[in-house]
């Protein structure tokens, strides 16, 4: 049942997915409590036992600090892969770009230009900002990749030397890059921590309001910002491990100057 919610929970906006998770971990903090008053009056002889229920409590508080550390430094290092290949598919298009540019004949202009197309697409595909959107691209990706391809393969057949060999190598290594940024955007925090987050989550802040109902105290001051910080860094999750949701995204300045550079050559 949680599974499925999650998947849904990524589709939100960032506000509607903020306001979800500070509305359950509410919800969990008040049933605690609740079940905490609940406790004393059956259980009166267990007023005074809150000493080990703060120790016990505290614990969970730590697990679920080491699990949200966890599942920031996996979103972390998925978006630094995206950034990093950003710039690595930047740089292996201009190489391209600048090895045509030693083709004899019509053949290199012609090359050229399709990497200048070829360029922008891959820039679309970085800012794209939904999921429908990339089937498109990817498409669009996959056939300039096919034309260039045939187009490099009738100079390489033709003139069989070493600046048409770089020009080989320079578009292989275009070309798996681009296959390596596709992953990379396809590749997120795995279901089964954020799953293990939100269920600690849930528990340790459950846990955290049965401790303030034993004790008979709200502490709602106190509570609520703690409520704020967990569900600021659970959301921290969701916007670096969602590429094209988010407000944190892949900084495309290389591919634009790239770009740009192909009008000053």
């Amino acid at each position: 049942m949680i599974l499925p919610f999650l998947g849904d929970l990524s589709e939100l906006g960032l506000a509607e997915t903020a306001g979800v998770i500070f509305l359950l971990l509410t919800l969990a903090i008040e049933i605690g409590y609740r079940l905490g008053r609940r406790s004393v009056v059956k259980f009166p002889a267990k007023r005074g036992e809150g000493s080990g229920l703060a120790t016990l409590t505290t614990g969970m508080l730590g697990l679920l600090a080491f699990t949200l550390s966890l599942s920031i430094s996996f979103a972390q290092n998925r978006y630094e892969a995206r950034r990093g290949l950003v710039v690595a598919e930047a740089n292996a298009i201009g190489t391209a770009w600048l090895r045509t540019q030693l083709i004899d004949g019509d053949e290199g202009p012609m090359i050229a230009a399709k990497i200048e197309d070829y360029a922008k697409v891959r820039l679309d595909f970085t800012i794209a900002g939904a999921d429908a959107e990339v089937p498109a691209l990817v498409a669009r990706t996959n056939a300039l990749q096919n034309d260039i391809w045939r187009s490099t393969q009738v100079v390489a057949r033709r003139t069989p030397n070493p600046v048409t060999a770089a020009l080989v190598t320079a578009l292989n290594d275009m070309f798996d890059i681009s296959a390596a940024q596709h992953f990379a955007y396809e590749s997120s925090v795995p279901t089964e921590l954020m799953l293990a987050l939100f269920s600690g989550a849930l528990l340790t802040i459950g846990a955290l309001g049965y401790q303030f109902g034993v004790a008979g105290e709200r502490q709602l001051v106190v509570s609520s910002l703690l409520l704020l910080m967990w569900s600021g860094g659970m959301l921290l999750i969701v916007d670096l491990s969602q590429p094209r949701m988010g407000a944190i995204r892949v900084d495309v300045a290389p591919l634009v100057r790239t770009i740009q550079g192909f009008g000053s050559g």
